[in-house]
């Protein structure tokens, strides 16, 4: 019991510990087996971890959440960019 209790204070994910989920849009995505059997492994590592259940969907948004604000020439490219509300907007 005291093992478990050190590895919680030791060990932490990347993904917070959320008292609710915000909204979703729906969007039908692929995913190969071993991606998929990863997700449900780091589900169960989250509620291990954190003593509270998180959807697979709000994992899935959190390391793509992640991985775009990481990638910095993507995050200079949106920078330069206009967004695509505003180029409707021009070309109407």
């Amino acid at each position: 019991m005291t093992q478990k209790l050190t590895r919680k204070s030791s060990a932490r994910l990347l993904l917070p510990v959320v008292k609710r989920e915000p909204e979703k849009t729906r969007l039908p995505v692929n995913l190969s087996q071993e991606v998929h059997a990863d997700l449900l492994a780091y589900q169960r590592a989250y509620q291990d971890m954190n003593d509270a259940e998180v959807s697979l969907d709000f994992i899935i948004e959190h390391v793509i959440v992640q991985h775009l604000k990481r990638d910095k020439a993507f995050q200079a490219w949106k920078a330069t960019t206009p967004k695509a509300a505003d180029q409707s907007r021009s070309t109407a």
